[in-house]
């Protein structure tokens, strides 16, 4: 199924389901045991979610390195619209995102978002260690969604040994 903006709210489920079991599945086949995902896509907590408070049928999924938040795919938070063209994806950087409060974050987080221009991501906005870029939705109806996700698997566990 396809996505498009006049969906009934069964058709936004079904679809929302589909994007989280191809998600699901990828991540399983990555190869690297750290990496997991929500079971199924729920009611969000803290715990099944990425984006807390928002209900499904809306795309919001966790990726987590060990117990540590690395990647989120959502179509909206507070401060990010819900749009027809595109979903959010986070990517998190540990030493800046869970590092509290320490002299260094000014020059790590340039650091990062010098690796984020180097590799031609786009970011809209980059605050505490997370740096949220866009997902075209046409990308979401085709093949070309998988290889974009596993780029930006590769570069967000890439960049946690490169921010330190």
């Amino acid at each position: 199924m396809d996505w498009n903006e006049n969906m009934s709210e069964y058709q936004r489920e079904a679809w929302v389901e589909q994007i989280f079991n191809q998600v699901k599945d990828f991540i399983n086949g990555y190869g690297d045991k750290e990496l997991s995902t929500c079971t199924a896509p729920c009611i969000t907590t803290l715990k099944n979610s990425y984006v807390r408070g928002q209900v499904f049928p809306y795309i919001n999924i966790p990726i987590r390195y060990g117990e540590k938040e690395l990647l989120g795919l959502y179509e909206y938070c507070d401060q990010l619209p819900l749009s027809n063209q595109y979903i959010y994806c986070d990517i998190v950087i540990h030493s800046i995102y869970y590092a509290g409060k320490e002299s260094r974050l000014g020059a790590l987080e340039e650091k990062a978002r010098q690796i984020f221009q180097a590799r031609n991501h786009d970011i809209i906005q980059f605050e505490q260690g997370m740096a949220t870029l866009k997902i075209e939705r046409d990308q979401l109806n085709s093949g070309q969604f998988l290889t974009s996700l596993k780029n930006l698997l590769d570069d967000a566990i890439q960049m946690q040994a490169e921010i330190m």
